[in-house]
């Protein structure tokens, strides 16, 4: 039982740094096809990478050292079919014609190996069938692909890490994974029957996709703020560079306050009310009323949220760093922190009431008269 703790363990410390990592993909793709995010969805998914990610450890691991490794002599592959089946009726004390025999064959190692590659696939049948909706033979395809993976992973010494396997390439895996994966796709309707079906989650998603909440605003705004903000200024740094413009590069307001422009306010009025990260989760700006929003408009609602929120937070940040970490207290940095906290803290309450109500009424859409809509289609 402990070779297959080591793994378990394995994967439960590097799923929180693929699930991280997946998280952002993940939700575009969630919000593009259907406006929201269902979160049994999320549990289906994130269950099955996580599953993915075990399966992948309970072959690899444990790891041997490449001393140990380069001094084997054990066979490569075994490519003769039924051997597992062979080694079992000769290894074990299974008798047909002696079910005394039989349970205590099914503790011996000759039939917990292969039942083991039999159980590891189970799942992966029960995924394909009950979320991907796969038909029994693709699930019988696919398992069959995962098997060779896996087996594939062994035979190459893990990627060449290794001088030689330090598993078998087994014929015998390749046909007792498929068949487990196949199984797990006969029993998946059984199954499905206690959860929501596929078709149930992706009504819903799109009936709440209509909606655009905070979260799905919150990925657009993280987008937007990392991806694309980071390729704008880095384009526009070598583009003052090629032109000879280093001084503007080096002033640190210029070179933050210009992609901002381009990335905020340009695009989103060349495009109707729409930025990069908007676009991809499928969100546009527009009147309150539903009528496109003018380039007027969408620039005092960027100037009010960059030019203005923004400022405010940068401001605050700065006056309380010299008053507090630097021990500047002048009075003129006392009025500073008043000057920029005051209005901070309306700014604040206001996000937060909204996200507390799900209003999505921010003050700079209010002052705009400005709103979000999605433009996920209902069907």
């Amino acid at each position: 039982m402990s070779i297959y703790l080591l793994p378990l363990k394995t994967a439960l410390v590097a799923f929180p740094v693929v699930a991280l990592v997946l998280a952002l993909p993940f939700l575009v793709a969630q919000y593009r096809r259907y406006g929201s995010l269902v979160w049994w969805r999320a549990v289906v998914v994130y269950t099955f990478v996580f599953y993915l990610l075990s399966a992948y450890f309970l072959i690899i691991l444990p790891l041997p050292s490449r001393a140990a490794v380069a001094t084997l002599v054990s066979p490569r592959a075994n490519l003769v079919p039924f051997n597992a089946l062979r080694e079992f009726l000769a290894s074990t004390v299974f008798s047909p014609l002696h079910p005394a025999t039989w349970l205590p064959a099914l503790k011996q190692p000759w039939f917990i190996q292969p039942a083991f590659n039999v159980v590891l696939t189970i799942p992966f049948g029960v995924y394909l069938r009950y979320y991907f909706k796969r038909p029994l033979w693709q699930v019988w395809l696919m398992s069959l692909g995962l098997s060779l993976f896996f087996e594939l992973t062994q035979l190459s010494g893990l990627y060449g890490y290794y001088p030689r396997p330090y598993r078998m390439f087994d014929v015998d895996d390749l046909m007792l994974n498929s068949f487990g994966g196949w199984l797990g796709g006969l029993v998946a309707p059984a199954l499905m029957r206690a959860f929501p079906s596929r078709e149930d989650m992706d009504a819903r998603a799109r009936q709440k996709g209509q909606r655009v909440t905070w979260t799905r605003r919150f990925v657009a705004w993280l987008i937007d703020n990392t991806v694309v903000l980071g390729l704008v200024t880095a384009a526009t740094s070598l583009l003052f560079h090629l032109l000879g413009w280093d001084a503007w590069t080096r002033n640190l307001q210029l070179s933050t306050i210009v992609p901002l422009v381009i990335v905020f306010g340009f695009i989103p009025v060349v495009t109707g009310g729409t930025t990069p990260g908007k676009a991809l989760v499928r969100i546009r700006i527009v009147r309150t009323n539903g009528q496109p929003a003018s380039a007027w408009r969408l620039l005092w609602r960027e100037f009010l949220l960059y030019g203005v929120a923004l400022q405010l937070l940068r401001g605050f940040l700065w006056s309380f760093t010299e008053l507090f970490a630097k021990f500047h207290r002048t009075e003129i940095n006392f009025v500073l922190l008043a000057g920029f906290g005051v209005p901070l803290a309306f700014v604040v309450i206001n996000f937060l009431w909204e996200l507390l109500t799900r209003d999505n009424r921010y003050f700079y859409d209010v002052w705009a008269d400005t709103t979000q809509i999605s433009t996920t289609k209902n069907h």
